[in-house]
Parts: structure tokens; C-alpha cells; sequence
């Protein structure tokens, strides 16, 4: 018995991350309530989710809200000019499908590249904006920069987010099951898996050699 609950247990060692999920989850959730400040959220999130791929952990809630506080300033007006970009080309999306001849749904595909895009620099910028110290302009040239230069792990954390929102949209028992994991530890999860990607990403640019 003493050893099933022994810290290096693989059992308490797996429920320990569970749970490390949950908690960070949670902040990650609380901070984002007011949907402006989700670009500091999600560079907090990326900075507890990158210290846990290195190894290198020392307490969410800490980290968690001083990666917040500090990168703040700069994170949310990123945030809110890559929500306005996604918007803009979501509308034009409602146009080409819903508001013009079906003649025209070819324009449809260079929109749908754009956003593609938007969505790639989101997946870059806020992990960047957590590990470097960069001006505002070097942080979207970088993301556009990385996201091109790797693209199996661009089109592989794509790929993985519209099946989630595909499945969601198309199946409502999946969309109650994904929107209780994402309350649950799903973002944290999320989160993780693809900083163990990109931390790969960074040690690469950082250590070329």
C-alpha cells in the first residue's frame, strides 16, 4: 500500500499531471471569462504548458499569473488584431456561402487560406510571446516565419482543431463531450500536447547547431 501512494509511483506520478491539468485548466478558464484578455491567457497557458514539457515545473499558480500579468500589455492587442482578422474573413465566408450566386463559391479558397493563416500565426504567437522577449512585430513575423518553416506540426495542430470543431459541429453528443473536457482539463491537454511540439520547435531555433 505504501508504495502505490510513494511519489514515484507511475500511478501518483500520471494523477499528479491529471491534476496539474485541471488546476491549470481552471485558471486558464477563470482568466479568460472576459474574452478580450484571452491572449494573455493563452500566453499564460503556453508558459505552465512549456515549463512541463522541459521539465522544468515550479507551481502553476505562480507562473501561471506571473506570465499573465507580465506579458498582458502586449498579448492582448495581438489577441484582439487576430480575432478581428478571423472575423472579418468568417464574414466573408457567411458572404461567399450564403449571400452571392454559387457561381462565385471559388472565392472561397483564397479566404479560407487566410484564415488558415490567422489561425496559424495564433498557434505560434501567444508559445513565442511566453519564451522570448520580442517586440509585437518580431512576434507575428516569427509566427508566420515558424508556422511556414514546420509545416507538418502547423498542419498538424490544424488538422487536430478542426476535427474537434468539425465533430462538435456536426454531432451533438460530441459537442457536449468536447465542451465538458475543455471545463474539465481539455485546453490545459490541448495545450500540452502541442507545446511538446513546438518546445522541440524552439530548442531547434534556439540551438541550430
Amino acid at each position: 500500500m505504501n508504495k502505490l501512494f510513494h511519489p514515484e509511483n507511475p500511478v501518483m506520478i500520471f494523477l499528479s499531471h491529471i491534476w496539474d491539468l485541471i488546476v491549470l485548466n481552471f485558471f486558464f478558464l477563470l482568466t479568460s471569462l472576459p474574452l478580450f484578455t484571452l491572449g494573455a491567457s493563452l500566453t499564460a497557458l503556453s508558459r505552465v504548458a512549456l515549463n512541463m514539457a522541459e521539465g522544468d515545473f515550479d507551481g502553476i499558480p505562480r507562473e501561471y499569473f506571473s506570465s499573465f500579468r507580465k506579458n498582458f500589455k502586449q498579448a492582448t492587442p495581438i489577441w484582439l488584431l487576430l480575432l478581428f482578422i478571423s472575423l472579418f474573413l468568417g464574414f466573408d465566408l457567411y458572404v461567399v456561402f450564403f449571400r452571392i450566386d454559387e457561381a462565385y463559391r471559388i472565392l472561397q479558397y483564397p479566404v479560407w487560406l487566410l484564415l488558415f493563416a490567422d489561425v496559424s500565426v495564433m498557434l505560434y504567437a501567444f508559445p513565442l510571446l511566453a519564451r522570448y522577449e520580442q517586440d509585437t512585430v518580431s512576434v507575428l513575423k516569427n509566427s508566420i516565419l515558424l508556422s511556414l518553416g514546420n509545416i507538418p506540426t502547423t498542419i498538424f495542430m490544424l488538422v487536430v482543431l478542426f476535427v474537434i470543431a468539425d465533430l462538435s459541429l456536426h454531432n451533438g453528443s460530441l459537442l457536449v463531450l468536447f465542451f465538458s473536457l475543455s471545463l474539465f482539463n481539455g485546453c490545459a491537454l490541448l495545450s500540452r500536447i502541442f507545446m511538446i511540439f513546438l518546445n522541440r520547435i524552439f530548442h531547434k531555433v534556439s540551438d541550430p547547431g
